[in-house]
Parts: structure tokens; C-alpha cells; sequence
């Protein structure tokens, strides 16, 4: 099936969808942006994305095994004709899945070293920041679980959300998600990363990109939230629009092994974002510092083999 085929029929099965479920959110504005981010999230794919038909669990395998043994990057698979019987008990190591189950589209998202390891050294230079402060029991480390959507369910690479209930939102959605990639797959981490903000309607308050370059030792760190200043309906705009807080870049000079920062500035994370209520001092945001994205970066670019 050709690419803009299948986004016209996500699109058309989102707004079938929408008619019968309109309920579950607070008015339709809410269900269009819901259902513009999930058609994203099943365009926004690399040009070596995988197309196959996963209409039972051996040949969904099958594909699997077969693309796993021959790549060294991250790489995305959609599958189609999924039975949502079959997708409501697939499960599998190193990959990241978001279904949905009205159009029985899946994309799967294989993992490699890298990428692992981007979201094991970012997601534990985090849980120091909160260990400092002392605050280990407020957060709740919530890793790749599965969270349903309006119309699909999806999975982070890592997510954070405070371990007592918040009066006003959903307890399922995280505050602050991580979703880590090659830089070839750029264009769908950003969709990713604004699925989890107007999904949950602003209940993830963050979500934190990690585009890795598959060629040269080169990683740009990125925040995304909502910007709630923009508030039209003009011309079919979101109400909320996702913008990019903060873009720092580490990088490593091929003659002189010196590593970059740019800017030199810390990743922020605020304290209000993550924890749901302002600080009270000695608190403050979180902020990964320059060195700290240095040693993330490096760990990174050893199992590249930089």
C-alpha cells in the first residue's frame, strides 16, 4: 500500500472513529488535533521504513527476525491487517509499538545499542537529579509502558510521572516522556513526541528527542510542550500547539576528539513539568548539565563504535 494511501484511510478511519466516541473528550476540537496526530504518527516514517502485513503472529515474527538481523540502526516496520487479538498479546524485547485498533495499523520500532543506551544514561542522569533532591519516592519511573490514546496506544522510550495523584489529571499519562532515534528518523520523533502532548491534553507536560546521527558522533538533544498562547481555531490549527523549548547539540571533532556542546547550556526539565506542583526550596528544575550530556554522548558513541 503506498504511503499517502494509507495516511487518506487512517485519516478517514480516525473521523468514522471520532463520530462514535466523541464523548471521551471534552469537545471536538480536541478529537480533530487527536486524530491529525495519530495520521502524523503513521506518515512521519524514514524513507527505509518496512511495509508488511501482519495479518497473524508468525508472520508479523517472521518480519521481525528478518529486518533485526540486518540492521545496525534503529528501524521502523508497519505492519497492516493486524487483528487486534493478535495486538493485545504481542509483545517484544528491544522495540517500541503504537497500534491502533479501528484501522489495525501497527508500527513497530526496532531498537539497537544506541539507542538503548541514549535511553539508559538520559533517563538515569534524570533519576539522579531527583535523588538529589530527595524526592525518589514522588516520581514514579514508568520506562516504555503502553498508554492508550483516543484511537491508538503507544509506547515511550522512557517516562516519568509523580507517584501520587493529581487533582485534574489523568493519573495513566506520565508528565515527561523520552523518545530516542537516528537523525534519519528525525521528522518522526518530533510527531512522536507531539503525539504524547495532545493525546493526553496536556497531562504530559514534556517530552525530551534524542536524535542520533547513525554516521558521525553528532546528538541533539531537544524539549518539546505545548505552547498554551496559541488558542485559535483559525483555519483548523490546534489549539495547543507543540513547540521546541530547548535544541543542544554534543559533537566530537574527527582530527581533534575535543566534544562540543552548543549552546553550553544545561537540559532543562522544570520542576513544575515533571512534579506537578511549584517547587518548595532547597527544590528547583532539573537541569543536565553540559559535562553530564558530554558523558551521555560519549557512552553513545562507544557502542556506535565512534
Amino acid at each position: 500500500m503506498r504511503l499517502t494511501s494509507l495516511v487518506d484511510c487512517l485519516s478517514e478511519n480516525l473521523t468514522s472513529t471520532s463520530k462514535t466516541r466523541h464523548s471521551e473528550m471534552s469537545d471536538s476540537s480536541d478529537s480533530s488535533e487527536v486524530e491529525y496526530s495519530d495520521a502524523e504518527c503513521f506518515e512521519a516514517l524514514p524513507d527505509d521504513t518496512v511495509e508488511a502485513i501482519g495479518s497473524t503472529e508468525s508472520a508479523i515474527r517472521k518480519i521481525i527476525r528478518e529486518n533485526t538481523e540486518t540492521t545496525d540502526v534503529v528501524k521502523y516496520i508497519r505492519f497492516t491487517n493486524i487483528p487486534p487479538a493478535i495486538a493485545d498479546k504481542f509483545s517484544l524485547r528491544s522495540s517500541r509499538q503504537m497500534f491502533n485498533r479501528s484501522t489495525r495499523y501497527m508500527i513497530i520500532k526496532l531498537l539497537t545499542g544506541a539507542h538503548e543506551t541514549a535511553t539508559w544514561y538520559l533517563g538515569l542522569a534524570v533519576q539522579n537529579e531527583i535523588d538529589n533532591m530527595g524526592l525518589d519516592e514522588s516520581i514514579r519511573l514508568l520506562g516504555s509502558k503502553t498508554i492508550q490514546g483516543l484511537f491508538c496506544r503507544k509506547e515511550a522510550d522512557a517516562s516519568f510521572g509523580p507517584t501520587q495523584p493529581v487533582l485534574g489529571r489523568n493519573p495513566k499519562w506520565p508528565t515527561v516522556v523520552i523518545e530516542v532515534g537516528v537523525s534519519e528518523s528525525y521528522r518522526k520523533l518530533r510527531v512522536d513526541a507531539e503525539w504524547w502532548l495532545i493525546n493526553s491534553r496536556g497531562d504530559v507536560k514534556l517530552a525530551i528527542i534524542v536524535s542520533i546521527s547513525r554516521k558521525t558522533p553528532n546528538i541533539k538533544f531537544e524539549t518539546v510542550a505545548l505552547d498554551p498562547t496559541v488558542n485559535s481555531l483559525r483555519l483548523q490549527r490546534p489549539r495547543y500547539v507543540p513547540k521546541i523549548q530547548q535544541t543542544i547539540t554534543a559533537s566530537r571533532d574527527a582530527n581533534t576528539s575535543n566534544i562540543t556542546i552548543t549552546p553550553a547550556v544545561p537540559l532543562t526539565i522544570g520542576f513544575e513539568a515533571l512534579f506537578c506542583r511549584q517547587p518548595v526550596p532547597p527544590e528547583h528544575d532539573i537541569e543536565l548539565s553540559p559535562d553530564r550530556l558530554e558523558r551521555i554522548s560519549k557512552n553513545v558513541w562507544g557502542e556506535q563504535k565512534f
